[in-house]
């Protein structure tokens, strides 16, 4: 599959004699390598489980991250943040681990919520040593009871820029000018009108083709200026002058769609020394795809052709340089090669839209590679609208500065039409990953935020200097879990003070007990300083213009947000009486599996629940018979692999592709651990499909719980950690939750009225060849009478899916 496949070549082509390349040229050749080796870019999409919100409901969210066309393998922790974009106060935060590129969570947003937006920021450590404008932002329209959605908009001012092809008019020579007018939210007008040069001479007319752009060509004169003269949808009018021609300089022009981009390209008639001699340089991903050397001594145009049928998706910048490599123009183009998509198949096994009606769907994978998806199922009054995607996201929005309207069209098709609208988006957006003059210089970017192993045990001694922290000085802490889990630490104080572990996964707060060993004098004599190792933020943040771009939500579903609001605030003060009522009575509820019994009585904390394989061994007679739990286990859990021939090491185990991390009454092990226990000793297991966000490095291979047999000592919670140690506490990360979906097979569920606009939201959707399918259960509400279903993922090879089904 050439996508993947593909090696990124360097293309010499000669359009003159002569094959010396100087010493700026290696440098600017080089350097993009070096960037693209060392400094790859990250870039994010979210997926929502709806498109607007009320105040009391929960954001779910799951985020993917990519670098160039592949989930991104660069950043471990993640940051999501909830902005009042009136003030830049930051609400509500979160750290979260990264696994597989992506990671998921939620914000609760409360009753009292009072603004009718909020922006969600999103990014990694890594971003932020980079341009700020593409970490990613989005604005969530908040709808209350009150919320007025039928009000006349507000008046519109129109802005209008134009946008010479490759950057510059320069005088003498044809080119495109492209352009774009927007409202004052950014939103795309219709426009028309005519340019006249400062004689008032008409020289060219325009005429918006798609979403307010459209270009136009213009020949411009030396020393003239040109002013545009239009009229919008409204009638309102307008004048906007045209970018100042230059005297001298180069053009470069794109054109053509399929498996070539043909290029022109152009230098002021009366040639300067360094505009005889021209480089063409295109790069991809932050690797050089093209270079052309070109010789306009005698000439003062040619043309060339950058082949890119073996290029992936996604984009190209091509960049004009003179003969001192200093860059004249520059343009970037969208490769479309259609290669870029996974389907799975998705099947509504009989939909049913009646009152708190069962709902079944399958979800299978067309292929054996490994998937990891994200499914909502809501309203759809308020379900995604789709204007932008994890394709449209991840390949092109992404990559460009400022609001892209509908950006999911773009990748719609392939047809001649929407590439020539795509085009368009490519010359009225600036994207500038370099700075040329860094690049020539041999200048790297500074790192101010380096990479983060996950969350780390970061302490510091304070109050001490150095000569009086004596050598060989080290720390024992232990790390207890809101869960009574428990980690032991032992860690080296180097001169400076300071010592730590990274590479943790902790949730929530945890409690800290140290002591110094052998020198315990440093307790009364030293303060201990604690902290996770994360990001540190204030809690204000510059304002973003892009913060105010218009949030194109159509009244429909303003209206349906309303209505469920309303209905919310109808059912409270009578959901809140039968909860009072609740408690004064006794409710007989259906009796518990032994199975479940068991979870009760053996696991806490992140262990109990969840998405897991359970096994009471106390009376299941394979398990009398098996040799080690490895072989009670083989071919009982989908998709878990385990091979025998580990050695003295236990045997070897993989789920997806991974190692998954073993736990002997919740405390890691090894598998030679496991293999040496009895399984006449073993009560209960458990195998957690991927991921298990308790285990270190995200748990992308699963985990396996086993748990002794308990005697008489059942209940008890003996403490192993010392007394008189110090205590300090730590924050984790983000606790995760999973979403409630009823079970109106229940009858105790019945009387309780039901609302909510999420009807089912499964941020993990994860299968392979071992299992290809996957089934979800659900049930409606008591007021939807229309469903919309959203799945988003991608697959190991980097191919992206999007599907989107009504059912009505």
């Amino acid at each position: 599959m050439k996508r993947f496949t593909y090696c990124i070549t360097t293309v010499l082509v000669l359009l003159a004699l002569g094959m010396n390349k100087g010493r700026a040229q290696q440098k600017i050749d080089s350097m993009i390598n070096v960037y693209g080796e060392n400094f790859p870019q990250e870039k994010v999409h979210v997926h929502f489980d709806k498109a607007v919100y009320n105040p009391g409901e929960t954001i779910w969210f799951k985020a993917y991250i990519f670098s160039g066309f592949l989930p991104s393998g660069i950043s471990k922790n993640f940051y999501v943040e909830l902005i009042d974009p009136a003030t830049g106060r930051i609400i509500q935060r979160k750290t979260l681990p990264v696994f597989e590129a992506t990671t998921a969570n939620y914000f609760d947003l409360p009753l009292s919520f009072n603004l009718s937006e909020v922006v969600f920021r999103a990014y990694t450590t890594w971003m932020m040593n980079f341009d700020s404008s593409f970490l990613y932002t989005k604005t969530i329209t908040i709808v209350n009871s009150k919320t007025a959605v039928n009000t006349a908009p507000p008046a519109k001012t129109v802005s209008l820029g134009f946008f010479p092809e490759g950057g510059d008019l320069v005088a003498g020579l044809a080119t495109v000018v492209a352009f774009k007018a927007t409202d004052a939210q950014g939103y795309p007008e219709k426009i028309k009108g005519v340019v006249k040069n400062d004689k008032g001479v008409k020289v060219a007319d325009f005429s918006s083709v798609h979403d307010g752009m459209g270009r136009f060509d213009l020949e411009p004169v030396a020393g003239a200026t040109y002013t545009a003269e239009w009229t919008d949808a409204r009638g309102g009018t307008g004048k906007t002058n045209l970018p100042a021609v230059k005297d001298r300089g180069g053009v470069l022009q794109l054109m053509g769609f399929g498996d070539k981009k043909s290029f022109i390209v152009k230098r002021s008639v009366e040639a300067s020394p360094e505009l005889t001699k021209l480089y063409v340089v295109a790069h991809m991903h932050q690797q050089v795809v093209y270079k052309a050397t070109i010789d306009l001594s005698s000439n003062f145009m040619t043309s060339g052709v950058i082949p890119v049928n073996n290029l992936p998706s996604g984009m190209l910048q091509v960049t004009l340089f003179d003969s001192s490599w200093k860059p004249l123009a520059e343009r970037v183009t969208f490769i479309h090669n259609d290669d870029f998509v996974f389907t799975p198949n998705v099947v509504t096994l009989g939909a049913n839209l009646k009152r708190r009606a069962k709902n079944i769907i399958t979800v299978e994978i067309p292929d054996t590679m490994r998937t990891n998806l994200s499914l909502a199922i809501t309203d759809a009054g308020v379900g995604d609208e789709g204007h932008e995607n994890i394709m449209s996201r991840l390949l092109l929005a992404g990559d460009l500065k400022g609001y892209i309207h509908n950006s999911a069209y773009y990748l719609s098709s392939s047809s001649d039409s929407v590439q020539q609208h795509t085009d368009l988006v490519m010359m009225t957006h600036g994207w500038r990953r370099f700075k040329w003059d860094d690049l020539a210089a041999g200048k790297l970017p500074k790192i101010k935020y380096p990479l983060e192993n996950y969350l780390g045990l970061k302490g510091e001694l304070l109050g001490l200097q150095p000569s009086q922290i004596p050598q060989n000085t080290s720390v024992n802490v232990f790390m207890e879990a809101k869960d009574s889990s428990r980690q032991i630490f032992s860690l080296e104080i180097d001169r400076n003070g300071k010592f730590g572990e990274d590479g943790l996964i902790f949730f929530d707060t945890v409690k800290l007990y140290y002591q110094f060993n052998k020198n315990q004098s440093l307790t009364s004599r030293a303060v201990v300083n604690f902290n996770n190792g994360s990001l540190r933020v204030p809690s204000l943040v510059n304002f973003n213009p892009a913060w105010k771009i218009y949030n194109p939500l159509d009244s429909a579903a303003l209206n349906r947000a309303r209505f469920i609001a309303m209905e919310g605030d109808r059912i409270r003060p009578e959901q809140e009486r039968k909860a009072k009522m609740l408690d004064a009575v006794t409710v007989t509820a259906r009796a518990r599996t032994k199975v479940q019994q068991m979870d009760d009585k053996y696991a806490r904390g992140l262990f109990s629940g969840g998405d897991a394989y359970s096994f009471d061994l106390t009376d299941d007679p394979f398990a009398m018979g098996a040799r080690d739990i490895f072989t009670y286990l083989q071919s009982r859990v989908p998709g878990l692999q385990i091979s025998q021939s580990g050695g003295a090491n236990g045997p070897s185990l993989s789920w997806r592709q991974a190692t998954p991390t073993l736990y002997l009454d919740e405390m890691q092990v090894d598998a030679s651990m496991l293999q040496g226990i009895s399984v006449n000793d073993i009560a209960y297991v458990k195998a957690f499909r991927p991921p298990f966000f308790g285990a270190p490095g995200g748990g992308s291979g699963g985990a396996i719980a086993v748990y002794t047999k308990r005697g008489g000592d059942v209940g008890k919670n003996d403490s192993p950690i010392p007394g008189g140690m110090e205590k300090n506490r730590l924050i984790g990360y983000a606790a995760p939750r999973q979403f409630y979906s009823p079970d109106y097979s229940e009858p105790a569920l019945n009387d309780v009225d039901d609302v909510r606009t999420t009807l089912y939201w499964s941020p993990y959707l994860l299968m392979d060849k071992n299992t290809r399918k996957s089934t979800i259960i659900f049930y409606n509400n008591d007021v939807t009478r229309k469903m919309k279903l959203v799945l988003e993922g991608y697959n190991e090879e980097g191919r992206l899916t999007r599907v989107e089904k009504i059912l009505e």
